[in-house]
């Protein structure tokens, strides 16, 4: 393999990529002869054995599937990348800031938010609007909002940035309303791109998830109205970006901190070497905790990201041959991965999402401890101080009004059903009675806009994931599927605990990312575009076959037994897509993965065009919306 093939997007080291499904490679017969020296590294070394020489610093970073040091991504793959992301974040300027200011009038959940945010900017807590408050805040009109609190149910992170668009653009504008949400959007698009060239290091890989998210119809529809969830996607995408890069700066230190320490076979295995700061992680924390002061849905990302870390931690003391590798990952790492997340996340919980609320009395509930020991003498909890007992006592309050709630709605859905968008949400509609006299060459106008996503997108997804985690992850015990797998643990698996409650598949659009995501990685894999992770057995494999001139340029990449059955892979490589676009040599490049590549991206820009109107409430014929509604749970 070429060193294009091996190196991170950013010019750094790399990101270790060991063949297993949290960071561990197997053994296997064709591993290389340090694969093989490691998978065993958790017996106890045998008498008999010869004293090794100390490990290198770069035989380790193979250990921990790591290149070599010094290994950069060629100049023209970085810039390319860069491009790819560009253009990107172009699209889904264009989608989510054209038109952002119609329908001039709070739609939906905008309704709180939007108020909310206003109120926030106002009088710092959220307040209470008179009767008749969504028509006069339409039409300019703030003299319903009144100082008394309100009571609500998020922290309030999210509504200050819907209100800072009204501050910068003016609470009397659509377009402030939701701008904030629509920024969040665009740069949710602009992370994605980042993290899968860093998981890939190819830029047209870069480009394809980019622009799918780009043009997905819940991402436009959620980037275009003043909701929460749109954050809630953008921080977790930062968080997944900041892990990936914690593995690779924790297990590059771990490398250098073991390399030339004697490895003895008569002596005990080297002990654990101390922990780092791992700015990364504490990044990680940050990003969670920015999650969880949107809604409080982050804080089952934290708890997934949390245990992912530790597992990868405890395989890597694994991998290098540390002594007592279980328990020092487990207890000793495990509680300073703890302190780094946790906490910080906590930190940033409190400041970010309720920081203004303990600088006013006049929030709700502001003063609950007070009024508590005052009237009957004591106070529950009277250890705590009274400021941080009223946010508990509020939030106990929250909580009980989360479980309880199951009011009916009539687009209310299961999350069984979230992932072929069966029952997707309305967030506006003007029927023919409210188009009277409109002009859409049909006697019978509306608008409406409907979270339905992008279903080339959507329904490709769905046997992408089995294969992404059966394939990739269970069989070829790739680490990388397991960044988007962790957010569907994290962000969509919690729902089906409350799969009573009254919820939507708009929430989907906090895990969307990983979606489009998982996809990506099944047609990059089914390309030839998703090159072996450094130090796999896989990569070894490959590298022997090179050796032996059984692969290469003019020579025929093997397929596996189901492509081989519908006869691809019968002649070599015709397809000459520049490595440095393609992230992989154009020999390694398979014709019918590039196909379904076009196909699937054909598919979803054909249906993008197709449901723009749906998506952004354009004046169109019944029988044109009507069309479009495909099942009859869309209605």
């Amino acid at each position: 393999m070429t060193s294009s093939c091996a190196a991170s997007p950013d010019g750094t080291d790399t990101q270790p990529t060991p063949d297993d499904p949290l960071g561990v490679t197997a053994t296997h017969e064709e591993s290389s002869a340090a694969d093989r020296a490691t998978d065993s590294d958790a017996a106890e070394p045998s008498a008999t054995q010869e004293a090794a020489e100390p490990r290198t610093e770069n035989q380790l970073r193979s250990l921990l599937g790591l290149d070599p040091l010094g290994t950069v991504l060629p100049k023209a793959t970085r810039i390319n990348g860069w491009i790819a992301t560009a253009l990107a974040g172009l699209v889904a300027a264009l989608t989510r800031l054209v038109g952002l200011g119609h329908p001039h009038q709070l739609m939906f959940d905008e309704i709180y938010y939007v108020k909310e945010g206003y109120a926030l900017w106002r009088n710092g807590y959220e307040s209470v609007w008179s009767d008749g408050a969504d028509e006069l805040f339409a039409r300019g009109d703030f003299s319903a909002l009144t100082t008394e609190a309100s009571y609500v149910v998020h922290p309030q992170l999210g509504k200050w940035l819907i209100g800072l668009g009204m501050q910068l653009f003016g609470a009397d504008s659509s377009f402030g309303w939701r701008v904030m949400p629509a920024l969040a959007g665009i740069l949710t698009v602009v992370v994605l791109a980042r993290l899968t060239l860093h998981l890939t290091r190819s830029p047209l890989l870069a480009g394809l998830a980019g622009l799918l998210l780009a043009i997905d119809g819940v991402g436009i529809t959620e980037s275009r109205i003043g909701l929460l969830d749109g954050f809630i996607s953008l921080f977790a995408t930062v968080a997944l970006y900041c892990l990936v890069r914690d593995r690779e700066w924790s297990r590059a230190h771990l490398a250098a901190d073991l390399a030339g320490v004697p490895t003895d076979a008569s002596k005990p295995a080297p002990l654990a070497p101390r922990a780092h700061l791992r700015p990364w992680l504490l990044a990680t924390g940050v990003a969670v905790g920015l999650v969880c002061s949107v809604k409080w849905s982050g804080a089952y990302l934290l708890a997934a990201t949390g245990i992912l870390v530790v597992v990868w931690d405890t395989l890597a003391l694994r991998r290098v041959g540390a002594r007592a590798w279980f328990l020092e990952g487990i207890v000793s790492r495990g509680i300073g991965d703890f302190i780094r997340l946790v906490p910080v996340a906590f930190l940033v919980y409190l400041g970010a999402g309720w920081g203004p609320w303990f600088l006013h009395d006049g929030a709700h509930n502001h003063g609950w401890a007070a009024a508590q020991r005052a009237q009957t003498g004591t106070v529950a909890r009277s250890w705590l101080p009274d400021a941080l007992n009223d946010l508990f006592e509020y939030h106990l309050s929250m909580y009980n009004f989360h479980v309880g709630l199951d009011s009916q709605h009539p687009y209310m859905s299961k999350p069984i059903g979230w992932l072929v968008q069966w029952r997707p949400t309305s967030f506006y509609w003007q029927g023919t009675e409210d188009m009277a006299g409109a002009d859409c060459g049909s006697d019978r106008c509306i608008q409406a806009i409907t979270s339905i996503g992008n279903i080339p997108i959507w329904w490709a997804a769905v046997p992408a994931l089995v294969f992404v985690f059966v394939a990739l992850a269970i069989r070829n015990r790739d680490w990388r599927v397991w960044v988007p797998l962790i957010g569907y643990v994290g962000m969509y698996l919690p729902w089906f605990i409350y799969s009573n409650r009254t919820i939507f598949t708009f929430y989907t659009v906090a895990f969307l990312p990983c979606v489009v995501l998982v996809l990506v990685l099944a047609l990059g894999s089914a390309a030839g575009l998703l090159p072996p992770v450094p130090g796999s057995a896989a990569a070894s494999e490959e590298e022997r076959l090179l050796n032996e001139d059984v692969i290469g340029p003019g020579r025929i990449y093997p397929r596996g037994p189901i492509a081989a059955y519908f006869g691809f892979g019968m002649r070599p490589a015709r397809l000459r897509v520049p490595e440095a676009w393609a992230g992989v040599p154009s020999w390694r490049i398979r014709g019918e993965g590039m196909a379904l590549i076009a196909g699937v991206l054909t598919a979803a820009v054909l249906f993008a065009l197709a449901w723009w109107p749906i998506w952004t409430g354009q004046t169109v014929p019944y029988s044109f919306w009507h069309w479009h509604m495909w099942l009859k749970s869309w209605v």
